[in-house]
C-alpha cells in the first residue's frame, strides 16, 4: 500500500523540526571536535616541517671560506656605524666567549653546537657558530633593522606574541556577551588568520634581516668568483622555520578559540 501524503509522512530529503534540532546538537557536538582533531593533526605536520627545515639549514654547506665571512662582517659594522661585539662560538671556546660576551654557557651551548646563532640588542653583541659563521651575516642583518625605529618595532613584537591565544580567547569571550546570536564572532571565524597576522612582523622582519646579509656578502665578494646559492639556501630554510612558526601560531589560537584554553605554539 502507498503511504499518502500526510503528517506522517517523511520524504529521506527534507528534516522535520525535531529531526533538525537533533542534527544541529549532534553537528554542534562533532564538528568541533573534528575539527581541533585535524588542527593537531596540522599543528604535528607543521612541527616536523619546521624540525626538517632546521636541520637542512644545519646541514647546509658554507658559500664561502670563514676569511671571506670575516670580510663581509667587517664591512657590515663598518659601513651600518654597528657598535656590535662579534663572536664565533665553537666547544673549546664556549666558556671564554661566555665571560667577553656577558653571555651565559647555557645560552651559547645551542650555538657552539651549530645549531643556533642569535643577536642580542640590549648588550650589542651577535654570536653565531664557528662551523657556520655566514649565520653572523643574518645576525648583524637584525643590528641594522634595530637602528630604524619603525623595524625594531617589529622585532620587539615578537616578545608579546605568546599572549595571542589568551588575548584571543579573552575578545572572543567580550564579543559573546554582546553577541545575543548564537553566530559566530569575528574572534571564532578569523582566529586563525590573526594568529599569524600578529606573527607577519617576525616573518618580515626575519626575512629582511637574511637579505640585508645576503646583499652585503655580494657587495663585499662582489668579483671574487663567489656564489652566493649556498648562502640564499640556507637563509631560506631559515627563514623558512619562522613562516612555519606563524602557521603555527594561527593554529594555536583557532584551537585556543575552539576550546576556551590558551595554546601555545608548540601546541
Amino acid at each position: 500500500m502507498v503511504q499518502g501524503v500526510g503528517s506522517n509522512y517523511y520524504n529521506p530529503y527534507y528534516d522535520t523540526p525535531p529531526q533538525q534540532q537533533q542534527r544541529r546538537q549532534e553537528d554542534n557536538q562533532t564538528n568541533p571536535l573534528l575539527t581541533i582533531g585535524g588542527l593537531l593533526l596540522a599543528s604535528k605536520g607543521i612541527d616536523i616541517l619546521s624540525n626538517h627545515a632546521s636541520k637542512a639549514l644545519i646541514r647546509g654547506k658554507e658559500y664561502t671560506t670563514s676569511d671571506n665571512v670575516a670580510k663581509v662582517t667587517k664591512n657590515m659594522l663598518k659601513n651600518n656605524n654597528l657598535g656590535v661585539d662579534v663572536f664565533f662560538v665553537n666547544p673549546e671556546n664556549i666558556e671564554r666567549v661566555s665571560n667577553q660576551a656577558r653571555i651565559s654557557v647555557k645560552d651559547l651551548k645551542e650555538v657552539a653546537a651549530g645549531k643556533n646563532a642569535f643577536y642580542a640588542d640590549e648588550i650589542k653583541v651577535a654570536v653565531a657558530p664557528s662551523a657556520k659563521p655566514s649565520l653572523i651575516q643574518h645576525e648583524l642583518g637584525h643590528a641594522i633593522n634595530a637602528k630604524n625605529p619603525i623595524l625594531r618595532l617589529l622585532q620587539n613584537s615578537r616578545n608579546y606574541v605568546a599572549a595571542i591565544p589568551t588575548a584571543l580567547i579573552a575578545l572572543n569571550f567580550l564579543l559573546k556577551k554582546t553577541n545575543k546570536s548564537n553566530d559566530e564572532t569575528f574572534i571564532e571565524k578569523n582566529a586563525g588568520v590573526l594568529g599569524f597576522l600578529a606573527y607577519a612582523p617576525t616573518i618580515a622582519e626575519e626575512g629582511l634581516a637574511s637579505l640585508r646579509g645576503i646583499r652585503a656578502a655580494q657587495k663585499t665578494l662582489a668579483g671574487k668568483g663567489v656564489k652566493f646559492g649556498a648562502l640564499k639556501k640556507n637563509y631560506f630554510f631559515a627563514w623558512l622555520t619562522y613562516l612555519l612558526a606563524g602557521v603555527g601560531l594561527g593554529i594555536a589560537s583557532k584551537i585556543s578559540v575552539k576550546t576556551g584554553i590558551p595554546t601555545g605554539m608548540g601546541i
